[in-house]
């Protein structure tokens, strides 16, 4: 008697291209940031042009000496260029007639500090492309320097843990609801512990791409900056979106949706306790902080609401 195969689970069936990446790259041990490109290559496909900065993906997406770590298109731009640059590239292949997929890939240390202004111009302008920001709050490729994106009481080499201060003493900037407030067609958080709900992004940007704008903001820890294992990120991932720290949503032409709640949020204490750069914080920085994730969370609540039929 043959035995009738497993039907595979959906997200293997949404990864129908070649890896476009090689074997072995030059990311750290245990960064998401490989994961993050291989699924983007596996879901959209070779027929990409990637445009990126000095950063944590530089040295794969550059290449090194006369060798490349990829099959890829790839344009390298200053910090303050990258949204413009994707603006001349993407209109002048559609003034030729032809269907590219231009994807942006950047730190958060680009995209909510040093490139914000042409990013905002180019969602104000709703540019046909997809930017996706991975954050690992904070200049990890430079020395662990705070970023906007950095959280409170979060220790970095420019909010050191001392006499004087205690952490960084103000909350992160919010990208993705920044971005969304531009009224871009699609914007969404995603990261690498729930894979499918990452690459069901990634193809829905794609789709939005001829509408204007799409931008995907990627959570994505750093083992080296923020002091955890290298087997522990995606765990990391996980409990971020646990705790409520990082909620998974979507925004598809201004209707905000969460695609993955937890049944039971966990305490704060839960996330941080995993990260070396939150374990000097007391009960009381630990009640600011669930204080701001509540605040977060219950904003975001509310913006899945409205609109919604009594």
């Amino acid at each position: 008697m043959v035995k009738k195969a497993k039907k595979l689970p959906r997200v293997f069936e949404q990864l129908r291209y070649e890896d476009q990446f090689a074997g072995g790259v030059a990311f750290c041990s245990g960064c998401p940031l490989e994961l993050a490109l291989r699924l983007l290559t596996k879901t959209l496909g070779k027929e990409i042009v990637i445009v990126g900065t000095p950063s944590c993906s530089a040295p794969v997406l550059y290449g090194q000496n006369i060798g490349s770590w990829h099959r890829l298109a790839y344009c390298s731009s200053v910090m303050t260029g990258v949204a413009s640059k994707a603006t001349g590239i993407t209109r002048y292949y559609r003034k030729t007639g032809h269907d590219i997929t231009l994807v942006c890939f950047t730190g958060d240390g680009c995209a909510a500090d040093v490139g914000f202004q042409p990013l905002s111009g180019a969602a104000e302008r709703n540019e046909r492309f997809i930017y996706i920001t991975y954050d690992n709050e904070g200049y990890m490729n430079t020395g662990v320097q705070r970023s906007s994106t950095t959280p409170f009481g979060a220790s970095t080499t420019t909010t050191p843990v001392g006499v004087a201060r205690r952490g960084k003493e103000t909350q992160a900037k919010n990208l993705p609801l920044i971005m969304a407030m531009h009224g871009i067609p699609y914007v969404a958080t995603a990261t690498l512990s729930y894979v499918g709900d990452y690459v069901n992004k990634l193809l829905k940007a794609k789709e939005m791409k001829n509408e204007g704008m799409a931008y995907i903001h990627i959570f994505s820890p750093c083992p080296t900056g923020w002091g955890i294992p290298t087997d522990m990120t995606i765990e990391v991932c996980r409990m971020a979106v646990r705790t409520n720290y990082f909620p998974l949503w979507e925004a598809e032409r201004g209707k905000f949706r969460f695609t993955h709640l937890p049944a039971k949020p966990q305490p704060i204490r839960e996330y941080t306790k995993l990260i070396r750069k939150f374990r000097h914080l007391n009960e009381e920085e630990l009640a600011q902080l669930q204080k701001e994730v509540d605040s977060n969370f219950n904003f975001l609540r509310h913006l899945t609401e409205f609109g919604e039929q009594p």
